[in-house]
């Protein structure tokens, strides 16, 4: 019986060896997350979206560094985080700025408005 169980866990343990030596690395999650990162910061999303920027840099920076570890799990769910985090950013200073471009296009069509008011219109 003992050595039925002792089988059976060099078994369980070969099985997960073989799983975790067969993940692959994530380079082109990390890849990704590097392009929407590099497009968040020429967008306007530095000035609009600073704590998202930082925190998808973060998790990127984390991310190169369990994959250096090997540790392919974890670098591949921060950087599948830092691509989320990236697209909100820039999300987010889209948004913005379609707010400040719509405020200054009623404020342009109420100084019309007033004007059309003033010349008897």
């Amino acid at each position: 019986m003992k050595l039925r169980r002792t089988a059976s866990y060099l078994g369980i343990g070969a099985l997960v060896f073989a799983g975790c030596s067969s993940i692959r690395p994530p380079r082109e999650e990390i890849a990704t997350a590097e392009l929407a990162l590099r497009g968040a910061q020429q967008s306007k999303a530095p000035q609009h979206a600073s704590l998202e920027m930082r925190t998808a840099t973060e998790k990127l920076s984390q991310a190169r560094q369990a994959m250096r570890d090997e540790n392919y799990i974890l670098a591949r769910r921060l950087a599948e985080q830092a691509l989320v985090d990236a697209q909100l950013a820039e999300s987010k200073a889209r948004s913005i700025e379609a707010r400040q471009m719509a405020s200054q296009l009623r404020e342009g069509i109420e100084t019309l408005r007033k004007e059309a008011e003033r010349s008897g219109g």
